[in-house]
């Protein structure tokens, strides 16, 4: 017989010791529950913003509701207020894309390595008080559709930075309707609402 005898008859002790299996299946199940939890943490509620295609047109169009779109340029931020012009409280002049200009100074962020990144600096502070005043001034509620689109040349961060303002804009100073779930979409998704030209 392999491996289950020594010598004439003898039986060799065949005893596994399982303590280091043990230890490294604890540090695995730790880990686990850890990087789940940092996962819920750093998580952001963002839908994803398609064009839809139905075979079948609806019985009865839908009633107008005014969405709140944000185009990220290179420049600034592009906002407007689809629909205000049909809403209950009509608000026309917020359908025209009013822009934000990004500030002159710069953001910088040094590495471990010693080299520094510069980033542009955008206007959140004007983002989140123009939101605030198409919450007040429309009667806007906290179920308001908000799509964000970036320019493919804009960085990631400053997408991050616009979503952290979305969510932080509220319609009254106790913070009870603030907005929630952005949609992240295309540029020619907004083509169709007001954003004939991007710059």
């Amino acid at each position: 017989m392999g491996g289950g005898s020594s010598g004439k008859g003898g039986v060799a002790d065949a005893t596994l010791n399982v303590v280091p299996f043990i230890d490294l299946l604890a540090c695995t199940v730790c880990f686990l529950l850890i990087s789940a939890v940092w996962t819920q943490m750093s998580r952001i509620d963002v839908d994803q913003a398609l064009p839809k295609a139905s075979p079948h047109p609806p019985p009865t169009p839908p009633k107008p509701e005014a969405k709140i779109n944000i185009m990220i340029t290179q420049t600034g931020y592009l906002v407007n207020l689809w629909n205000a012009d049909k809403i209950a409280t009509p608000k026309p002049e917020l359908v025209t894309p009013k822009k934000l200009a990004i500030k002159t100074e710069e953001l910088k962020i040094q590495r471990n390595n010693g080299s520094v990144d510069k980033f542009k600096v955008y206007d959140r502070d004007k983002l989140r008080e123009t939101l605030e005043g198409f919450l007040r001034d429309a009667n806007l509620d906290d179920k308001t559709k908000v799509m964000v689109a970036a320019d493919d040349k804009v960085q990631y961060i400053h997408l991050i930075m616009t979503l952290d303002v979305i969510l932080t804009a509220c319609k009254d100073k106790e913070k009870k309707q603030c907005l929630k779930n952005p949609s992240v979409g295309d540029q020619n998704l907004l083509r169709q609402e007001g954003f004939a030209t991007f710059d």
